[in-house]
């Protein structure tokens, strides 16, 4: 995998929309999960307006990933979401209700994150938001083959993207993220791919809340059936 990086962009604390408490909880559950993984650096953004999550996507993180010379990448978001005719959006903190304009787009993201794509050979997108909806994703319509840890998987660029709720609500106490946390800190395996997550993820959420988590490739990224693995520190 190469030297990972993992982000959290965790939005807790609204001026116009509903301030949460889950994606404080959330992060930190996640943070204290990876503990035993290998991941070169992690970087935790709170509470960013929608200025603060153009800068940095745009020019932040891409130095991170030069100076780090960081290959595979996770990046996580907890917080509002919102999903308006065919378009998606993550809620920055000084977001307006009913102003789109003040939303920021998954579209920026992308762009953004496609200035340096080319120097990452895995990109993981999960997104732990309300109305997050598909995004900017094809998702898959069966269940996703699992990865061998044996295979050339980790060799191959890859572009996902797990979002917990597609078009309906997420609920505040996410079983996404307390899922995705226990499978990673309750397993003894030495790699785990992500699709082995997803599916345990995915098997779990729909059985507590009826909600259908969503996971595909990013649209118009590189991916050449590669895919995530999350690797155990040695002792």
């Amino acid at each position: 995998m190469g030297k990972v990086c993992v982000v959290f962009i965790e939005n807790s604390n609204y001026t116009s929309f509903p301030s949460i408490n889950g994606p404080e909880k959330d992060v930190a559950l996640m943070k204290s999960a990876l503990a035993s993984y290998e991941v070169e650096k992690v970087v935790h953004k709170k509470n960013l307006t929608k200025k603060q999550m153009q800068a940095f996507f745009a020019t932040e993180l891409k130095q991170i990933v030069v100076d780090n010379q960081i290959q595979s990448i996770l990046i996580w978001y907890a917080g509002h979401g919102k999903y308006i005719n065919n378009h998606g959006y993550w809620i920055p903190v000084d977001a307006v209700r009913d102003n789109e304009s003040t939303y920021f787009s998954t579209n920026t993201l992308k762009t953004a994150l496609k200035a340096y794509s080319k120097a990452i050979v895995h990109t993981l997108m999960v997104t732990d938001a309300c109305e997050s909806g598909p995004s900017f994703y094809q998702s898959m319509r069966d269940a996703p083959a699992i990865k061998d840890c044996g295979s050339n998987a980790a060799d191959l660029k890859s572009s996902q993207i797990f979002s917990s709720s597609g078009y309906e609500l997420a609920v505040e106490n996410s079983q996404f993220t307390q899922t995705f946390a226990k499978a990673l800190s309750g397993s003894n395996a030495s790699c785990i791919p992500i699709e082995k997550i997803v599916t345990e993820v995915t098997k779990h959420v729909i059985m507590k809340n009826k909600q259908r988590p969503k996971f595909g490739v990013i649209n118009d990224f590189d991916d050449q059936d590669g895919t995530f693995f999350f690797i155990k520190k040695t002792q």
